[in-house]
C-alpha cells in the first residue's frame, strides 16, 4: 500500500476532467481556498468548455485525460465527468500516483465500483 506525506510547504494542485455545468462548483470551491490551493489543469474532449475554463481559471487546457497526465503536476484529479467515465478514469489517475476525487455516483455498477 501506499502513503502519502501530507502536503504542507506549498498548495496543493489540483486538476479536473469535464468543464461542464458541475465543474463551475469546483472551480468556485477552489477559489476559495486559494491560500492552499491550486487549479493547474483542465480537460475535456469539447473544445469550447476546456477553451471557457482555461480563460476563467488560468489553469493549463488538456483535450485527452491521458495527455494531461503525461504534463501536469497536479496532486488531485477532480472527475466530474459522467458518471458512466468515473470508473475507467479513476483507475486511469490513480494509476499515474494521483489523489482522485470523483462527482457522485462514484459508479454506477457494484463491479466497476469494486476496480475503481
Amino acid at each position: 500500500m501506499t502513503y502519502f506525506t501530507p502536503i504542507v510547504d506549498r498548495n496543493i494542485k489540483f486538476a479536473l476532467v469535464g468543464c461542464g455545468r458541475i465543474a463551475k462548483n469546483h472551480f468556485d470551491a477552489l477559489k476559495q481556498h486559494a491560500d492552499r490551493a491550486e487549479l493547474v489543469g483542465v480537460c475535456d474532449v469539447v473544445p469550447e468548455p476546456v477553451e471557457a475554463a482555461a480563460r476563467e481559471t488560468g489553469a493549463r487546457p488538456y483535450d485527452s485525460l491521458s495527455e494531461m497526465l503525461a504534463k501536469t503536476d497536479a496532486d488531485i484529479v477532480v472527475l466530474t465527468t459522467p458518471s458512466g467515465l468515473h470508473p475507467q478514469q479513476t483507475v486511469e489517475v490513480a494509476r499515474s500516483g494521483r489523489h482522485v476525487l470523483t462527482e457522485k455516483p462514484m459508479a454506477t455498477r457494484w463491479n466497476d465500483g469494486l476496480r475503481m
